[in-house]
């Protein structure tokens, strides 16, 4: 349980990173591709261009963030058959795994970033006004699908992992 807390704090903390980088480095990409409200993208996507290099570089860091969080999920199924995790103890890892990622971005991203403190006026002062920064379930539709799925992908991936091999 302890190694399964870890990974998720890796996770989380990945997470938060690429969440940095897609406020500060590359916001148009990520207000796009990463549920930012329909207001603040349409906001986001009038603020000039930048440079080239700060583009791929914003890239690179999010590529890299994908491959780590890829490797604590590897990490994890692969600690799942080496220890022989029974299927409840692999289905409760992986549901930890999805699950608490997932609330981690419905509490820390959607609710305290960008409802509450806002972050993203802090650094694009264009954005303030937004009534997307007031609309803490503007993506409660697609946040509830995804809980729904990530239950079902860490039964299968238990049921894989201590059934079938």
């Amino acid at each position: 349980m302890i190694k399964t807390l870890a990974m998720l704090l890796i996770i989380c903390l990945l997470a938060s990173i690429m969440m940095m980088n897609f406020i500060l480095i590359i916001p148009k990409f990520g207000s796009k591709h990463f549920g930012a409200p329909d207001d603040i993208k349409v906001m986001m996507s009038k603020l000039p261009d930048k440079p080239i290099w700060v583009n791929i570089i914003g890239g690179l860091i999010m590529i890299l963030g994908l491959l780590a969080i890829a490797g604590v999920l590897v990490w994890a199924i692969v600690d799942t058959v080496k220890f022989h995790l029974t299927f409840q103890q692999a289905f409760l890892r992986f549901l930890i795994l999805f699950e608490g990622y997932k609330l981690f971005d419905i509490i820390f991203f959607d609710y305290l970033m960008l409802t509450k403190l806002k972050l993203p006026t802090k650094v694009y002062p264009e954005t303030s006004g937004a009534k997307g920064y007031d609309n803490f379930g503007f993506n409660a539709k697609s946040q509830i699908v995804r809980v729904i799925i990530f239950f079902f992908v860490s039964l299968l991936l238990a049921y894989l992992l201590t059934v079938l091999l």
